[in-house]
């Protein structure tokens, strides 16, 4: 067992945190199965508008990987089908029916099931599409085995939910993905859990090496756990990464034979009305309607599918992003202060000191973010900054550098093969500059891993 603990990071004191029990949403008139994160994945459509579906059952393929299917979270009809700049599939729209039936398969023991069994019924009931590989974050490659497999089962972005919010009354079909992954790989699977946690889905769980971890954002993100428990030194060493909804969804698709749509997110912000934040139990593809209903008050705001750090920004007409476990509204600032920057910012946050209130005690304090930046783009001033907030061992200004410059071999010496692009969202939300570096580090991984023939 390794023990995870660091210092360097920051927990971004925002207000609009979740409170309460999980409770029930209901499902939405329309589901949405949303594929804006998979626009460099080559999708072959295999439904059509008007043609009744049931759930689980495949609207599209990765032309890549034969057999790899993204598959319906909703029964009913498809209304629409979005596509975006040279047709792109953006997403398929899905009117729910009373009634809904699931597209089946027969069950299967994970401890016992054929290798190929396991991997064909992962690909068929949509498994596959969850799973990524490092380096460069890509979809796993199903028939190559990874040398370890890392399941993290601690969050630690803004108002993301609990892990054992999603594993609860799921603990068996969790172990069961857990033994069909100790099935697919040449190495372990890694566990990463809290320190002292009370969960015994985590602490008791088998076919896993054990984890624990702590320390402020960014300690519940991959490339953490991976640099402190088995690193990656080439880039013809594969990796895959999954959460706790992951793993639970894999179990579903074996011990049950259908695929498993539901988890609970979080609705949160400064922008929702404060009585309305919670966590609810909803469908994967839920409308924003749905999300937004009764729970925002006057003015402009943002609407962000997952958390404020790496969210995307929808409207309501969209549905939650295939990943995302967050729905938070943001105020948009669409004025400028007078004269802010002489102002005392008692009531700002500072990482830099630049306010008064950076230079206080404000550890038990909450802000009003906005999407006000305050500032515009200049040259780098201050990479210390950046150190302070990145437990990673990368030169995060230098690296950054690097990719800017399109200079992948210096890149890759400096950490590129560890990182993704989550790994700088604190330096970016720190940065006096207002670079944005999960945009550059993102499209510099897409742009190597091409060079790279991945």
């Amino acid at each position: 067992m390794v023990h995870i603990k660091i210092k360097k990071g920051l927990n971004i004191p925002i207000k609009g945190h979740p409170q309460g029990p999980v409770r029930e949403m209901g499902v939405s008139p329309q589901i949405g199965l949303d594929l804006t994160g998979f626009e460099n994945v080559k999708l072959r459509l295999l439904a059509n508008v008007d043609e009744k579906v049931k759930i689980g059952q495949s609207l599209a393929e990765d032309k890549s990987t034969p057999g790899r299917f993204f598959v319906s979270p909703a029964g009913g009809v498809i209304k629409e089908i979005r596509r975006g700049a040279k047709r792109v599939l953006q997403a398929i729209v899905i009117e729910v029916q009373p009634n809904e039936a699931f597209f089946e398969y027969p069950p299967c023991d994970p401890k016992h099931a054929q290798k190929e069994l396991i991997i064909e019924r992962m690909l068929a009931c949509g498994c596959f599409t969850r799973i990524r590989q490092r380096p460069f974050n890509l979809l796993a490659e199903p028939y190559s085995a990874p040398k370890s497999i890392f399941v993290k089962a601690i969050e630690s972005a803004p108002y993301v939910p609990d892990p054992r919010m999603q594993v609860a009354g799921h603990e068996k079909e969790f172990q069961a993905g857990l033994d069909a992954l100790s099935r697919l790989t040449e190495g372990a699977v890694h566990l990463v859990y809290p320190e002292n946690s009370n969960c015994r889905a985590f602490t008791e769980a088998q076919s896993v090496q054990r984890h624990t971890a702590e320390g402020p954002h960014p300690i519940g993100t991959f490339s953490l756990h991976i640099q402190e428990i088995d690193p990656i030194v080439a880039s013809d060493e594969v990796i895959w990464t999954l959460s706790v909804l992951d793993v639970i969804a894999i179990g579903y698709a074996l011990t049950k034979g259908h695929l498993f749509n539901e988890r609970i997110i979080a609705i949160a912000g400064p922008g929702i009305l404060s009585d309305r934040t919670g966590y609810f139990k909803v469908r994967d593809g839920q409308s924003i309607t749905s999300l937004l209903a009764g729970r925002i008050g006057p003015g402009e705001a943002r609407f962000i599918s997952g958390d404020p750090l790496m969210g995307s920004k929808v409207t309501s007409d969209d549905f939650l992003g295939f990943d995302d476990t967050v729905f938070c509204v943001i105020p948009e600032n669409t004025k400028r202060s007078f004269l802010h920057f002489l102002r005392l910012g008692l009531n700002k946050f500072s990482f830099s000191k630049a306010y008064l209130s950076g230079h206080l005690d404000t550890t038990k304090r909450e802000f009003d973010f906005t999407t006000s930046q305050h500032g515009e783009h200049r040259p780098f001033i201050d990479s210390s900054l950046y150190d302070r907030v990145m437990p990673l061992d990368v030169p995060t200004m230098l690296l950054v550098k690097a990719v800017m410059a399109k200079d992948f071999e210096l890149a890759q010496t400096l950490g590129l093969l560890e990182v993704d692009k989550e790994d700088f969202a604190l330096p970016t939300f720190v940065c006096p500059s207002k670079i944005n570096m999960t945009e550059i580090i993102g499209n510099g991984i897409k742009e190597f891993a091409k060079e790279m023939g991945r």
